[in-house]
């Protein structure tokens, strides 16, 4: 008699749902029943969103922002995020600043960008005579006026002091649902761009990655492997609108208080987190593309591609091996 052979079948899972303001995809290689898992994956991503966005009027985060008491008790979520922020900004020199949302909100952005009355990316065909850009005042608030008492899990602050994580707060949350899958197979999570890859997939020597134009989101800029490693990209040709007669892009320089003047239109930056990528890419953005590359450059294991606004590519030294 034939002794049955027990074999272990692989296959691929996909999993997308909309959440944070996009679309999250997540490509899972395993052998196991992987379903629920996934599921809870959305549920993990719906629950930061109900704790991180400044969006959502009844989010925590919005709760902070209104609050007119100096101690804020935060939910662990929250807590550890605001935490990474502050420690963000104190090692970018206060180039990454949780504190700028009121500049934010007084450039007009106090909601999600689709619904915006005035969208104006930088590929619109519009030949009329573009709106000067604006120019304001900084704000003084900075992040350094905010700290964290972890032992009652508060978050204290002036009151009046509003807070936005921003692209870090995604970054922040795909790390988390990296972390729930690492062990289950090789796993992909993109969130609208921001990457987390799992080791490779069965054959390959690493996910492959298209990076978008930023002057045109129909065609691929360039195209990379990625292997056990996170990627995010800060830009400003695409989160840019007119108010009151003049243009904006989300991406404030904290030493202004004003949209970044940069001569980058665009970095991605590949390192262990998304959530550190992001700050990265943010920060070599408002510096530019000379002291941008020098500055990523300078921080181990870390990788960026920058475009500029005259049309080059610039990479790391390490960037050109990744690409194809």
């Amino acid at each position: 008699m034939t002794q049955a052979k027990n074999e272990t079948t692989w296959r691929w899972n996909r999993h997308s749902f909309w959440a944070m303001n996009t679309t999250v995809d997540i490509k899972l290689f395993s052998s196991l029943p992987v379903t629920p898992v996934l599921e809870d994956i959305e549920r993990h991503f719906n629950s930061f969103e109900k704790r991180l966005s400044r969006f959502l009027p009844d989010s925590e985060l919005s709760k902070l922002n209104r609050c007119q008491q100096a101690t804020f008790n935060a939910s662990p979520t929250l807590f550890d995020a605001m935490q990474f922020a502050l420690l963000a900004a104190k090692w970018s020199g206060g180039l990454f600043d949780p504190a700028i949302l009121p500049n934010l909100e007084e450039s007009g952005y106090k909601d999600s960008f689709e619904m915006l009355a005035q969208p104006y990316p930088l590929w619109v065909d519009d030949r009329a005579t573009p709106p000067p850009p604006v120019m304001r005042k900084k704000s003084q608030t900075t992040f350094h006026v905010v700290s964290l008492n972890r032992a009652r899990w508060e978050i204290i602050r002036p009151p009046g002091v509003k807070l936005d994580l921003g692209g870090m707060g995604k970054g922040w949350t795909v790390d988390r649902a990296a972390d729930r899958l690492q062990g289950i197979g090789p796993f992909l999570i993109n969130a609208g761009g921001d990457i987390f890859a799992y080791h490779t997939p069965p054959d390959e020597e690493g996910w492959l990655i298209n990076l978008i134009h930023p002057a045109n989101p129909d065609c691929i800029m360039a195209q990379l492997r990625l292997n056990h490693q996170a990627l995010a990209t800060s830009t400003i040709a695409k989160r840019r609108w007119i108010h009151q007669g003049k243009i904006y892009h989300h991406l404030i320089d904290p030493r202004t208080g004003l949209p970044a003047q940069s001569n980058a239109l665009s970095v991605t930056v590949i390192a262990d987190r998304v959530a550190i990528a992001e700050v990265l890419a943010k920060v070599a953005l408002i510096l530019g593309v000379d002291k941008g590359l020098a500055y990523l450059e300078n921080i181990p294991n870390v990788e960026g591609l920058i475009y500029s606004a005259n049309g080059e590519i610039i990479c790391t030294n390490g960037m050109d091996a990744k690409l194809l």
